[in-house]
């Protein structure tokens, strides 16, 4: 005997039922309920395998109950379109459309009939609508774990964008650090008071900067007569010894 929908899906969720088995009990899904159970009525009841073994059913209505029956049925006949039907779960009778599928407890011309689709349609419609907020919930969550995934890539990417940029910017002042380390190197040889040896000007003769040469120094020094004081030209010390020499005369 096949398990009840409602009992085949529990035990799937606890693991205690195959997968493939519990699909093929619930393609039998019987929204229904147990014939004997006496709360089939209500849509939120789903019968399990307990209703089956606890509820025996009423097999006969009872006599009182049947004569009210039928004076309400005298009262208020039925449409030819209705049919009345016995409830084994409740043991009364109640009335259905075969044409729209409604059913009333009461017969459709009384003045307090109900007429509503069974408990059984509305069961299944219930479930149904759980099951499709269920998927949708799950989907909505997929989607915004997707979401999240493109932001922490977006994150990352931008995470790494920064990074290659602050690994340029050090580069580069690593690039200008070894640029200057290097210029002094290249300015080790240079006098400590010339200012191209502490300064980025360029280098120059011991003479740059002067409007003239009030001093009469040679200006024509390099190397290491770039140290030697204003001394005057040779020229000028023979030049003066002879006119030295003549005035003494």
């Amino acid at each position: 005997m096949p398990l009840p929908s409602a009992l085949a899906a529990k035990l799937a969720r606890r693991g205690l039922l195959a997968q493939k088995k519990a699909q093929d009990q619930n393609k039998k899904t019987n929204y229904k309920g147990w014939s004997t159970c006496p709360n089939k009525s209500n849509i939120h009841h789903e019968c399990t395998y307990w209703c089956e073994t606890h509820w025996k059913g009423v097999l006969t209505p009872d006599p009182r109950y049947m004569r009210n029956m039928q004076k309400l049925l005298f009262k208020y006949p039925l449409p030819n379109s209705w049919t009345e039907v016995f409830d084994k779960g409740l043991g009364r009778y109640y009335y259905w459309n075969m044409e729209n599928d409604l059913v009333s407890w009461l017969p459709p011309r009384h003045p307090r009939s109900i007429k509503t689709l069974s408990a059984a349609k509305l069961r299944e419609k219930r479930i149904v609508a759980a099951e499709n907020e269920s998927r949708n919930e799950k989907e909505s969550e997929k989607d915004k774990d997707n979401d999240n995934d493109s932001d922490e890539e977006e994150k990352s990417h931008h995470k790494h964008s920064d990074r290659r940029d602050r690994d340029r910017d050090r580069d580069d002042r690593r690039h200008r650090r070894e640029d200057r380390h290097g210029r002094k190197k290249r300015r080790e040889d240079l006098d400590p008071m010339d200012p191209a040896a502490y300064s980025d000007i360029p280098q120059g003769t011991w003479s740059d900067g002067l409007e003239n040469n009030k001093t009469r120094a040679d200006n024509t020094a390099s190397g290491v007569l770039y140290q030697q004081r204003p001394y005057p030209a040779p020229g000028e010390v023979l030049a003066s010894n002879k006119e030295k020499s003549k005035k003494k005369s």
